[in-house]
């Protein structure tokens, strides 16, 4: 299997397809072109990783939001998203409703702004195919979290980074939880609750009595 990547200096666009070619692009137009392919021809696309690290206004969004659609509709198993200030919106409720996904992971994105479903609409969603979810300074609050969570049960590797928005951070009902690692902001509290736990990380830079830490094994 080889790798695609599609590089687009202007708006510090890094894109990379895991399918079955390999090019190396500088112009987003031909950003458009490859992954309209891929939408004509219904290519599986088994990872997709995009990264916008350089100049991530707004008015790339709906490019952005073009090529995530496309990766969704070619049934993309692993996903991750970066990018820099200010935040994009992802959908993430909406690449957990087709139940396929494997791994998710999101730096820089804004959860808050997701209003493709409510929060109490994602009760009736479940991800049972989930298997990794990565957070990194992505912008979402507790009651974001716990519906994410709640919907995706059977994560066995859960990462949060740096998310600033929240006050709580609780890991409970994961059946099959194996690996939590957390890196906690200041005012933070940390629960888990988790009897299948192998391995547990938690890092701040500030001192301890701004953390409570409470975990039951």
């Amino acid at each position: 299997m080889a790798t695609s990547l599609v590089n687009s200096s202007q708006l510090g666009i890094h894109l990379i397809v895991f399918k079955t070619w390999l090019q190396y692009i500088h112009d987003r137009k031909i950003v458009d072109q490859v992954m309209e392919s891929y939408r004509q021809t219904k290519v599986p696309i088994e990872k997709f990783h995009l990264s916008v690290t350089i100049f991530a206004h707004p008015f790339a969004f709906p490019q952005m939001d073009k090529w995530l659609d496309i990766a969704l509709q070619n049934g993309v198993k692993d996903l991750s998203c970066a990018v820099s200030l200010p935040s994009y919106p992802f959908p993430i409720f909406t690449f957990l409703a087709p139940k396929s996904l494997r791994e998710l992971v999101l730096s820089g994105c804004n959860l808050i702004l997701d209003h493709s479903l409510s929060v109490t609409t994602t009760q009736v969603i479940s991800c049972h195919s989930l298997r990794k979810l990565s957070l990194t300074e992505v912008g979402l609050d507790d009651n974001m979290l716990r519906a994410l969570l709640n919907c995706c049960p059977l994560i066995d590797d859960f990462i949060i980074e740096h998310c600033r928005l929240l006050t709580k951070i609780e890991v409970r009902n994961l059946q099959n939880i194996k690996s939590v690692s957390i890196s906690c902001c200041r005012n933070q509290s940390v629960t888990i609750q988790a009897p299948t736990l192998q391995h547990l990380g938690v890092f701040w830079k500030i001192p301890l009595y701004w953390i409570l830490l409470n975990v039951e094994i």
